[in-house]
C-alpha cells in the first residue's frame, strides 16, 4: 500500500500518486489529497466490497467523463467524484446527467471537502491509514483473530483484556483494518479503548 504527499497538487501537471488497498482491483490514480482521504475512508467502509477504476469514455452531452474511482457498493456501482466544491447544477441538469450514467451501470457519488473532512471519521481514517503496513505477529493475529470469532464484536479494551497481545493493540488493528482483515467502527466516536471491533 502506498500513500503519498502532494506537494504540487495545484499545478495542472502534478503527476498523479496511486492508492491501493486489499479492496483495490487496480492501483487507483490518485491527483490531490482530498482523493486520497475519501479512497481511504472508503477502503474501510463497510459498505465498499471493492474498488475499482474506469478509464473512461467522454461523453459530450451533458459533458462528464465516465473514467474515475469505482465503489461496489452492497447498494450498487457508485461513480466517485471528489472536489472542493460540489458543483452547482439545475434539477433538469442533475437529472441529465443521472441518467446517462445510469445507462453505463452506475450512480454517481460526489463528495466535496467538507463532507471528506466530516469529523470522527476523517482523522480516524488518517489514524488508521497512519499504521498501514505496521508487522503484526502471527500469534497477535491469531488471538485476535480468534476473540473476535468466539466473541464478536467488543470494544478495543475489552479485546485487550482477552487477548494480551505482545503488541500495542491499536497499531495492530488499524494495521489489520487496513489489510481488510477486520473492521473498525470509525464513523461515530473518535479511535480510542471504546471503539468497536468487528470481524471481516
Amino acid at each position: 500500500m502506498r500513500i503519498a504527499h502532494f506537494p504540487n497538487a495545484r499545478h495542472p501537471a502534478a503527476r498523479p500518486s496511486f492508492f491501493t488497498g486489499p479492496k483495490c482491483s487496480v492501483s487507483i490514480p490518485v491527483h490531490d489529497a482530498l482523493l486520497l482521504d475519501a479512497l481511504q475512508q472508503a477502503s474501510l467502509a463497510f459498505s465498499v466490497r471493492s474498488i475499482s477504476y474506469r478509464t473512461g469514455p467522454q461523453l459530450e452531452c451533458p459533458r462528464v467523463s465516465l473514467a474515475g474511482p469505482i465503489l461496489h457498493r452492497e447498494d450498487g456501482m457508485f461513480l466517485l467524484r471528489v472536489s472542493e466544491t460540489r458543483p452547482l447544477r439545475g434539477s433538469d441538469e442533475s437529472a441529465r446527467l443521472a441518467h446517462v450514467i445510469e445507462c453505463h451501470g452506475l450512480r454517481l457519488l460526489e463528495r466535496d471537502g467538507p463532507d471528506v473532512r466530516r469529523e470522527p471519521l476523517f482523522s480516524n481514517a488518517r489514524a488508521v491509514w497512519s499504521h498501514a503496513g505496521r508487522p503484526v505477529s502471527l500469534m497477535d493475529r491469531l488471538k485476535i483473530g480468534l476473540a473476535l470469532e468466539e466473541d464478536g464484536p467488543q470494544p478495543i479494551a475489552e479485546l485487550e483484556e482477552r487477548v494480551r497481545p505482545t503488541c500495542d493493540l491499536v497499531a495492530a488493528l488499524c494495521a489489520l483494518a487496513c489489510e481488510n482483515l477486520l473492521r473498525l467502527n470509525i464513523e461515530d466516536a473518535h479511535l480510542g479503548p471504546r471503539t468497536i471491533v468487528l470481524g471481516s
